[in-house]
């Protein structure tokens, strides 16, 4: 991510003034290089030292390093957009809660086709949201009983991000599984929020299956599947029996599609991300799109809350 977030800097014309490093880094260098950065810190204690030389920062380096440099860092003040998930761990995330001036990097909020999407729920009312998440099992914790895979907490809470983004807090409040010899295989969960929206969300681990969130609102459904793809189907069409086919198909009638803008070929949705993060810097304006610590919290609440339900 470092090279994403640095190349929608240079394109914005900022310039990157300094960067810490891990300890024997082989690719800092080439990276300092490639956008022509002087300053290299080596510790939290460099980065304190030379203050002055710096004004925001962007944390995102590997999950064990993200919460030690944002805990220390966030005291001076300064603005800080760190990519997620910042910790696994929910009373670490609210030690850090009342702070200002952390952006968290939910980057699929700025997706141009779940804008459109927001607008248009929030002109209609929405009666069924069904999630799927397909996530790898490629963890250790799945081995564990009642436990979900570290890719559900590193790569899906953008899943639970979007639905917080777009539908406020979900209550989890019932789950049914399947193991394998106390392997978790697949599991499901229902729940619902304040508008008396009704979720229904399914983690079928290793399965072929995609990504997707389906809303039924009104007389429309909407598919987002991948996230990058917004579907708006109204009506039904009917498929009379044939020769080939000899039973009646119903298909839902495509209205239109609208597909996640990318801009010169930089991350989807991430150059919008950063432009907003770096007016944020100079006139603490706040785009409604960037994500805050008590949005990241929602997220991982979320994600703690249905591991806890499948381990009762």
């Amino acid at each position: 991510m470092a090279n994403e977030h640095a190349k929608c800097l240079k394109n914005l014309g900022l310039n990157i003034s300094s960067v810490i490093s891990s300890e024997g880094s082989k690719t800092v260098d080439n990276f300092m290089s490639s956008y022509n950065i002087e300053h290299k810190f080596h510790n939290l204690k460099d980065i304190f030292n030379n203050k002055d030389i710096w004004n925001a920062a962007i944390i995102c380096c590997s999950e064990e390093f993200v919460f030690p440099y944002l805990d220390k860092i966030a005291k001076l003040d300064k603005p800080i957009l760190v990519e997620k998930p910042i910790t696994y761990d929910l009373q670490k995330l609210e030690k850090l809660i009342y702070y200002k001036n952390i952006i968290v990097g939910f980057n699929r909020r700025f997706y141009t086709n779940i804008s459109y999407l927001k607008t248009e729920l929030e002109k209609n009312n929405v009666d069924l949201v069904k999630i799927c998440l397909p996530e790898s099992s490629i963890s250790g914790r799945l081995k564990n009983q009642g436990s979900l895979p570290d890719l559900v907490y590193s790569n899906s809470i953008h899943a639970f991000d979007i639905l917080s983004y777009l539908f406020g807090n979900i209550s989890w409040h019932s789950s049914v599984q399947s193991k394998t010899e106390k392997v978790l295989k697949s599991c499901s969960f229902l729940g619902s929020n304040k508008q008396n929206i009704n979720f229904s969300l399914d983690l079928p681990f290793d399965y072929p299956d995609n990504f997707s969130i389906t809303i039924y609102s009104d007389d429309s459904m909407y598919v987002l599947k991948p996230f990058e793809i917004l579907k708006v189907y109204r009506g039904i069409d009917i498929q009379e029996p044939q020769d080939e086919i000899t039973h009646r198909i119903y298909k839902p009638r495509l209205q239109s599609s609208i597909v996640a803008e990318s801009n010169e070929n930089l991350k989807t949705g991430l150059l919008e991300q950063d432009k907003s993060f770096v007016e944020f810097c100079n006139s603490e304006t706040v785009d409604c799109r960037l994500a805050s610590l008590v949005d990241a919290k929602a997220a991982l609440s979320s994600i703690i809350k249905i591991e806890n339900l499948i381990k009762t």
